[in-house]
């Protein structure tokens, strides 16, 4: 399948390596995925965590309340960090990148639905990469969507996009939790019109603790985004040129049609 648009998540876990900073050479290989991408014509929008894991790290991992005030503070001191680094690796393969920043307010007041519609049209159109994370510096319980596979998946209906690829350090989504059950089975394709009981009952929480999604979130992002039209895809983030591959037709993981 060709693909015009494609939108990807890329989790804490993915950007960490499942450690307590930000892994460089990973987030290098994929800006030079993407970039393969967009070289082909393919235009990304790329939703990304990781700013309270940068900011932890740039304040050398202080012991803050889990709340929202702590996660605040974190967040605006790494966002600019993560956007810094997005915005050179970018540049090293002849793009720009552009910063994002979405709450829910922005989804479902109209004007504000436009206005970043028309934004984010405007930039893919100049093959300009749309940054895009929660806003959490300022949001707060009634306007915060709460994880960015949600917000993925609200991007995806704005940009009209043909397939929301949601990286994370599972291969995809089984029918149980595969560290518990060793006969847990990959679900490699869920078609129906409603998404089946057994795939709810079999998605769990987040295992890193490092990022606020886990499977179940990830599970009703690609409900939200198949709804709008747009395919998902749940699949393990460190599989070698896994962007690429899937750019040019292969399927890894768990697909959502």
């Amino acid at each position: 399948m060709a693909y015009d648009r494609i939108v990807v998540k890329i989790g804490t876990s993915t950007i960490t390596g499942g450690s307590s900073q930000v892994d460089m050479p990973r987030l290098i290989d994929l800006v030079r995925q993407l970039a393969w991408m967009m070289d082909r014509k393919i235009q990304i929008s790329l939703v990304t965590s990781g700013a309270v894991a940068a900011g932890r790290e740039l304040l050398n991992y202080p012991h803050l309340s889990k709340h929202i005030p702590g996660k605040q503070m974190l967040s605006a001191i790494g966002q600019p960090r993560l956007m810094s680094i997005y915005m050179d690796l970018f540049r090293m393969y002849g793009y720009l990148a552009s910063q994002i920043l979405l709450t829910r307010r922005d989804f479902v007041q109209r004007r504000s639905y436009l206005n970043a519609r028309n934004t984010l049209d405007g930039l893919l159109n100049q093959r300009v990469v749309p940054v895009i994370n929660e806003n959490d510096t300022v949001a707060t319980e009634e306007i915060r969507l709460g994880d960015n596979d949600t917000m993925s998946a609200f991007v995806s209906g704005l940009v009209g996009a043909d397939l929301l690829v949601l990286l994370t350090d599972q291969e995809g989504l089984f029918d149980s939790n595969p560290e518990a059950n060793p006969e847990a089975k990959l679900i490699k394709t869920i078609d129906s019109p409603e998404i089946p009981e057994f795939v709810w009952e079999g998605a769990g929480g987040s295992a890193s603790g490092l990022g606020t999604g886990g499977m179940l979130t990830k599970v009703r992002a690609a409900d939200i985004a198949r709804r709008m039209g747009t395919a998902v895809m749940i699949t393990n983030g460190n599989i070698p040129d896994i962007l690429i591959r899937i750019a040019a037709g292969e399927r890894f993981g768990t697909v959502f049609r």
